[in-house]
């Protein structure tokens, strides 16, 4: 029977999606604008060449950025959906009477955890287009995690909140279906 609920499950795709909103905003190129006009010192990390924030979700290339670093933007945002529905599914199997706190944390984790292997996917790409060596090319994957998980650290609740609401709000199985 655990098997049955584990597949209906809608926690995992709400995880998915909800990673998406912030992917979509920092793919707006207004919002970039602002955001480096206000708080500029948060793009200090960029003129280091490591990757900026979440990865943008965007059908066209910002001026002047080639073709491949559209395909890799758009491959970062899938894998941090899947990284994050993958966490939050496993969490649901490992914890299936988990309370909301713990599947907001959860979630909470699978986004920094998703965001830190997009980051480092970002990153080195940009060493690979470079053709730098091996230990500049590690150097940057690692800057890219740990500056990918301090972006979901600060701006990874919001992606999580949506999946505690789902589960705060959604009706147990054991719960009799009201006439």
């Amino acid at each position: 029977m655990q098997k049955v609920n584990s597949i209906r499950n809608p926690l995992p795709p709400i995880a998915g999606l909800s990673a998406l909103l912030p992917c979509l905003l920092f793919g707006n190129v207004a919002f970039v604008t602002w955001l480096g006009a206000r708080a500029a010192w948060l793009l200090l990390p960029t003129s280091l060449g490591v990757p900026f924030a979440f990865p943008r979700l965007r059908f066209v290339a910002f001026v002047g950025q080639p073709g491949w670093n559209l395909f890799v933007e758009i491959s970062a945002v899938a894998v941090l959906a899947a990284v994050a529905v993958w966490w939050v599914h496993r969490a649901g199997l490992l914890r299936p009477d988990a309370n909301t706190w713990r599947v907001f944390l959860s979630s909470w984790a699978g986004v920094v955890l998703g965001l830190a292997a997009a980051n480092a996917l970002r990153a080195g790409a940009a060493v690979l287009a470079l053709g730098s060596g091996p230990l500049l090319f590690l150097s940057y994957v690692l800057a890219g995690a740990v500056t990918g998980a301090l972006w979901a650290i600060a701006l990874g609740w919001p992606c999580a909140l949506p999946v505690a609401l789902a589960h705060r709000f959604r009706r147990s199985p054991a719960e009799p279906v009201p006439a």
